[in-house]
């Protein structure tokens, strides 16, 4: 019993919101898009085990960071920590103009449905071009993919996250809507 509660905590993401960016040497980045619109300006990066968004609009940043639970970030400019377990949402406010949303939901899978999803998923992915990546699996766990949908509005940024890890046949997926609201 206990190997397989070390086996499922091994596979489980935490969400953690920061009110500023992070250097990139804090993680391995395996994709990059950058997003500019008159509203805002955002990185958003695939990470090995997850993905991390930073949206500046005028003086203020939220940055969004989804990676699994043993990786060590820093503490400075945390807002909030939260794992990804079971069905989750949240919502805030940074500074006094980014309004954040976010639901997450953990599955974990028998292995016919986890293979069937993850052909799904990488397939929809190809089609659309969605920004993907694919880590294969080392001594230390099983392979992963992840897949970002994103939305680009002009005052807001829609990101719908995908993160399947073989190790364990978990899917983690994730709806942000980060919106930068008008003052006044």
């Amino acid at each position: 019993m206990s190997s397989r509660t070390k086996q499922r905590r091994s596979g489980g993401l935490t969400l953690l919101l920061y009110q500023r960016t992070l250097h990139p040497e804090l993680f391995k980045i395996l994709a990059t898009e950058q997003v500019s619109r008159r509203a805002y300006d955002a990185d958003i990066w695939l990470v090995e085990g997850g993905h991390v968004i930073t949206l500046t609009a005028g003086k203020n940043t939220l940055t969004e960071v989804i990676v699994t639970s043993h990786e060590p970030l820093t503490d400075r400019g945390l807002l909030q920590s939260i794992p990804c377990r079971g069905e989750r949402y949240h919502e805030m406010t940074a500074g006094e103009n980014i309004k954040y949303m976010i639901s997450t939901q953990e599955e974990q899978l028998t292995q016919t449905l986890y293979d069937a999803t993850k052909h799904e998923i990488a397939t929809y992915a190809a089609k659309r071009e969605l920004m993907s990546a694919e880590t294969p699996a080392t001594q230390e766990s099983g392979a992963s993919l992840s897949v970002l949908d994103i939305e680009r509005r002009s005052h807001e940024l829609l990101v719908q996250s995908f993160h399947l890890f073989d190790e364990n046949q978990t899917v983690i997926k994730t709806q942000a809507i980060i919106e930068v609201v008008k003052n006044g």
